[in-house]
């Protein structure tokens, strides 16, 4: 029997166990192939790299794409890693990690909190990026790389390049703003099938 289950109300059933249902339907309507929502630590950034790998692989997922896919989900967990790391009791640790596909092209997301005086700097970093054409974003990496890489600003702006670089597209962003103190950070990359 088939069921069509878009067409079931997520909220016909309150119970305890009634978020599940929903939750499923949102990552289904959505494409989502993976999420992770948590504290990002060097053993489930080894695991989940692990988990992806397996999963693009076994989808059948061009190699060249899956590479892109994977090395794209490397450095998006290496930043939100850096942030976890913070010594401020204050500091929410918790990050979220999607990765959906639509067609011949992956979507990988972070969102993760961020300190509210960086987001203009953020905002305005990868703006330049985006504006910038492939030869330049290489160009840049290289400087900073040499020049810059002592903070941990200079190494999020170097894990924001390199995803640019090996997404080749612009990237999306969104800061939402939790309280004086925090907003809360999302970045998206797309990989494409078509651009490689």
């Amino acid at each position: 029997m088939n069921i069509d289950i878009l067409s079931i109300n997520r909220y016909k059933t309150p119970n305890p166990m009634g978020f599940l249902y929903p939750c499923y339907r949102e990552m289904f309507e959505n494409n989502i192939i993976f999420q992770f929502n948590g504290i990002v630590t060097s053993d489930l950034v080894v695991s989940v790299l692990k988990i992806m790998g397996d999963m693009l692989e076994d989808n059948g997922a061009d190699r060249k794409v899956s590479k892109k896919v994977f090395n794209v989900m490397v450095e998006c967990f290496q930043g939100v890693y850096q942030e976890v790391e913070k010594d401020d009791p204050k500091f929410d640790p918790t990050a979220i990690l999607l990765v959906k596909k639509l067609g011949v092209v992956y979507y990988v997301s972070t969102g993760r909190f961020i300190e509210t005086s960086l987001c203009n700097e953020i905002s305005s970093f990868i703006d330049s990026i985006n504006a910038m054409d492939t030869a330049s974003i290489k160009s840049y990496y290289k400087e900073l790389l040499v020049s810059e890489l002592n903070s941990s600003a200079n190494l999020t702006k170097l894990g924001i390049i390199d995803i640019a670089r090996k997404s080749r597209q612009t990237l999306a962003y969104d800061f939402e703003n939790v309280n004086d103190t925090y907003s809360f950070f999302s970045l998206e990359a797309k990989i494409s099938a078509n651009l490689l």
